[in-house]
Formats: structure tokens, C-alpha cells, sequence
């Protein structure tokens, strides 16, 4: 089965498969290039559909996706996206909206108050599920057979959920005044995030195209990129506790993970987060403040010494096929290449071919 923006699309879904399983022998090779006499046309900013009409989101994405050339193992995909908070918004949060440079920025007001007691579930007669319902439904109808649209892990979850619906600081406090409180509130989280997790598989239809993850990562299974970014606000004793094992349970309904480590303050997690088998790559994203620009071989070195592959940056094929000579213990990696022209991402290629 071919796609309109992917001709190759069965060699590169078998590319993929043979990458989830450790059999590829090479990198996962990402990369696009704008269409030789057209005009580009940008993607719709992540959250557009929030503000804007869902028929326009989506045609704005398939407008984008024909000025093009989608390289290597790159798929095309457009994902449905309204706010961050989305999971707690199914949950019945308010939800505020800021106007900011880039567009608009949304989260949900907490409002649990009693731990203890709190019955926390997804509501389907909420207008964020209508709104989430309608757009997926707008991007199937739209974009089948042209481009994936599916999803699996739809919206953050885990201890991200809880101290969305519950504040940063009455969490943080909970974790050490009311530990089962926060589990029974974990319980229920993570049985809603199973419940989201069936409708996801109603509406996309996986079984035909497969699904991605919000960064792009293709998988012809169930593909998710589960985080928890509220790691960064504590030890590894209370991760271990309160994160750690709902994680796992979320991890347990897919078949492809690449987990999101976001920012210096979730390293520390870094042994746990690897501990769990189903994960095969690490998308280590250092934050905002010049992180990124900090040398982290070190922590690649860890990573790739833990068994999981890693999702790096390559400017030129020695500078590819070095990375992958020294990070490919896990036999996988993802790699966003760099091309000046749609030929050279044969360049890539031969090189892994040649070495």
C-alpha cells in the first residue's frame, strides 16, 4: 500500500519494522526537502486547531505536505493537536488560554482538592472530548491514504496528568504527606489514559496505516511517546515510587516506545527509565537556557551503555555513520539528517551501504 505523499511507503514501513525489532543494521534516516519549483507551505503550528477551523488545520496540512519530498524513512504524518492539558481537560478542567508570540498557549486550572476522595475519569460529554472527537474524525476523513494520522498516546499522562488537575506545589507536598492518596489518584489516571487509549484505536483505524508519535517516529503497531516531565521536580526514590510503575502500565498497551527525557533535572532517572524493556529509544531534549548546546557524549554514552538506542542529529554521512559506530549497542538509532537537495540523502544511504 502506497501513500499519496510516500510512494516507497511499504519499503519504508518494512524499514521500520526491522528498526523496532534491532534487525536493520543501520539508522533510521529522516529527512525532508522542499519540491524543486514550489513554493513551501509550513505546517499548521502544533495547537492551531484550538483557535482555528478544523477543515482549514487540515487542508493547511495537506497543502504543506505536497510542497514535500519526505526522504529515507521519513512518513508523512499530521496528528491531531488543541491544547497541552488535554488529558486533564477530558477530566472536566478548566481551561485558561494566554495569547503569546507564537500563537496560543492553553492549561487547565487544577481542582482536585481531596486526593483521597477524588473520582478522576475521562468525560465524554466534555467540549474538549467533542472538540478532540470531531478533529480526529475531520484529519481520517481528510488525509486517508494520503498521510498517517493516528496516534496512539493522544495526550501526556502519568504524574504530568496529576499535577495538572492537583498544582505542582499540593503535589509535590503530596507525595510525602499523602503517598496513597496519590496512588489512588495514579489508579485512576492511568485507567482513564487505557480508556483513551481504546477510543485512539476506534478512530484511527491502526490495523491499515499504522501510527506515529508527535515527533515524527512511525511504527506499524502501536507507537507512543510516553513522558513525565514532573520527574524533574524529584529524587529518584519518589519516581521510583510514584511514577515509575504507572509508566509501566501505560508502556504495557504499546508496541514501539521512544520515551521523551526532558531537561537536566529527569538524568537522574535516566537507569529506571531505561530499565523498562519495552523501551527502545531515548529522545534526550536538554530544555531551554543553553543546554542544548552542551556537549552530552557523556550521557549518549550512557544511554547507548543502557541498551537504548538514541535520536541524534547528523550534518553530513561520516558524521552519520560515526554516531552510529559509536551508539549502536541497542541496534537502534534515529537519525535527522541534513540535505542541501532530495539526492542527497542517497549519500546517506550508500554510506551505511559502503562501511
Amino acid at each position: 500500500m502506497d501513500l499519496e505523499f510516500k510512494q516507497d511507503f511499504d519499503t519504508v514501513r518494512e524499514n521500520w519494522r526491522r528498526f523496532w525489532a534491532g534487525s536493520l543494521n543501520r539508522p533510521i534516516i529522516l529527512a525532508s526537502a522542499v519540491k524543486e519549483g514550489v513554493t513551501p507551505v509550513p505546517m499548521p503550528k502544533w495547537g492551531a486547531a484550538f483557535s482555528q477551523k478544523y477543515e482549514d488545520v487540515v487542508d493547511q496540512a495537506l497543502r504543506s505536505a505536497e510542497t514535500q519530498e519526505y526522504l529515507g524513512d521519513y512518513v508523512p504524518v499530521f496528528l491531531p493537536s488543541i491544547i497541552v492539558d488535554l488529558m486533564p481537560a477530558f477530566m472536566g478542567a478548566e481551561i485558561i488560554s494566554v495569547k503569546e508570540s507564537w500563537g496560543t498557549d492553553a492549561h487547565a486550572v487544577p481542582f482536585i482538592k481531596d486526593l483521597n476522595s477524588a473520582e478522576i475519569k475521562l468525560d465524554r460529554n466534555s467540549q474538549w472530548w467533542e472538540k478532540w472527537v470531531s478533529l480526529c474524525e475531520c484529519i481520517k476523513r481528510k488525509c486517508a491514504g494520503r498521510m498517517v494520522f493516528g496516534t496512539a498516546y493522544p495526550a501526556y499522562n502519568n504524574l504530568d496528568t496529576l499535577s495538572a488537575i492537583r498544582g505542582n506545589e499540593e503535589l509535590m507536598m503530596d507525595l510525602y504527606d499523602n503517598p496513597e492518596g496519590v496512588h489512588h489518584a495514579m489508579r485512576q489516571i492511568v485507567k482513564a489514559g487505557h480508556e483513551l487509549f481504546d477510543e485512539a484505536c476506534r478512530i484511527f483505524e491502526f490495523e491499515k496505516y499504522g501510527c506515529a508519535t508527535g515527533h515524527g517516529f512511525y511504527s506499524d503497531g502501536f507507537a507512543g511517546t510516553p513522558q513525565c516531565d514532573f520527574g524533574f521536580n524529584i529524587g529518584k526514590e519518589h519516581f521510583d515510587e510514584f511514577a515509575l510503575p504507572y509508566l509501566k502500565q501505560e508502556i504495557a498497551l504499546l508496541d514501539a516506545v521512544e520515551y521523551h527525557l526532558d531537561g537536566p533535572g529527569n538524568i537522574t532517572h535516566a537507569e529506571s527509565i531505561c530499565g523498562i524493556e519495552k523501551i527502545s529509544v531515548i529522545q534526550w531534549v536538554p530544555g531551554v537556557g543553553g543546554d542544548e548546546k552542551k556537549d552530552w557524549t557523556w550521557l549518549y554514552e550512557k544511554i547507548d551503555n543502557l541498551g537504548k538506542g538514541l535520536w541524534l542529529w547528523a550534518e553530513s554521512p561520516e558524521q552519520a555513520v560515526r554516531a552510529w559506530e559509536k551508539y549502536n549497542k541497542s541496534g537502534r538509532m534515529i537519525l535527522n539528517v541534513s540535505v542541501k537537495h532530495p539526492d542527497d540523502i542517497f549519500r546517506y544511504l550508500e554510506a551505511f551501504e559502503q562501511k
